[in-house]
């Protein structure tokens, strides 16, 4: 029986985000014990007993004061992903396997760190360096996969999912190779919109709750990396476990902005939404929700396995 323990977010002016320190976790993990990441103490989270639960895979950020190392989630992604009305469980880069069991859904935000050299397709052969937060991001897509749970990828989130899953190849850097970079990440990186192009017939118009005949969107964006261009693909790509359809590429060189499987789940946004949703767009805010309702679906159809009630159980009582 797997104990766990409560922990709670705390908010991290440096940063401007909500964080808790990767030692907190790690020296938790050293003992056996999962941690049961929560919001802030009297942090006002108003969600309804049928509500499903969002697993939100945290960022990371080092103090440039004392170099201590956080777990964090930004103001944006977590005003975003209250808004859904989900409840959230927040995943660290230790206990991904265990705290994505009791999820219905799973959001992977974006983030920088190395992937497998075998996800490029400019052939450099170059080491791999994989790290946990990689391997964070694998065992969730994987969890979820395997249980057919739907998934919310944003930014390098989105791009794991096309490469592990659809086996989509990617960019290793659009400064170098494609002829305007600058409109995926925008210097000083700030929240600067760009147009995208909606691919015509795609559940991307649904989803948004947009008028058929919309033929682009507005989103800000800010990326190095990206995957190549949808007609490449047809070329270089691996069979996939899940194929991928892409719903919209960018206007200014057809890079894939939207893609996704609706029979299995998913969507990937190369953008950020939730910078926009934070501050009340809706067509924004209904990309995050999507997954809430897909979780709610899935929550429906899988009740909670006893297995799972007695793990809860286990619980160390003195953080209530």
């Amino acid at each position: 029986m797997i104990k766990t323990k409560i922990v709670y977010l705390e908010y991290i002016d440096e940063f401007e985000s909500y964080g808790i320190s990767k030692q907190t976790i790690a020296e938790l993990k050293k003992q056996n014990i999962v941690a049961d990441i929560r919001l802030p103490k009297g942090f006002n989270a108003y969600t309804s007993s049928t509500a499903p639960t969002l697993g939100f895979l945290l960022g990371q950020d080092k103090s440039s004061i004392t170099k201590e190392e956080f777990y964090t989630i930004s103001e944006p992604y977590l005003e975003t992903t209250l808004k859904t009305g989900a409840k959230i469980k927040f995943l660290d880069f230790e206990n991904t396997y265990e705290q994505c069991k009791n999820c219905h859904g799973i959001i992977l935000p974006g983030g920088a760190f190395d992937n497998p050299d075998n996800f490029f397709i400019d052939n450099k052969n170059l080491p791999s360096n994989e790290n946990k937060r990689y391997f964070a991001y694998h065992c969730a897509i994987m969890n979820a996969h395997k249980n057919k749970k739907p998934m919310l990828g944003i930014c390098a989130g989105a791009q794991m999912i096309g490469a592990i899953l659809g086996k989509m190849k990617m960019y290793r850097s659009l400064k170098e190779e494609i002829p305007h970079p600058a409109a995926h990440k925008p210097q000083p990186s700030q929240v600067i919109m760009h147009d995208i192009k909606l691919i015509p017939n795609t559940p991307i118009f649904d989803i948004m709750k947009i008028s058929k005949d919309t033929t682009t969107i507005k989103i800000n964006s800010r990326h190095n990396q990206s995957m190549v261009h949808s007609s490449i693909q047809d070329y270089v790509q691996e069979k996939p476990l899940i194929k991928m359809d892409i719903y919209a590429i960018s206007n200014d060189d057809n890079i894939p902005e939207i893609w996704g499987n609706s029979d299995e789940g998913i969507l990937c946004i190369q953008g950020h939404p939730e910078d926009l949703a934070a501050k009340g767009d809706i067509q924004m805010q209904s990309l995050y929700n999507h997954v809430a309702i897909l979780a709610k679906e899935y929550k429906k159809k899988h009740p909670q396995k006893i297995s799972d009630k007695i793990a809860q159980k286990n619980v160390d009582k003195k953080d209530f």
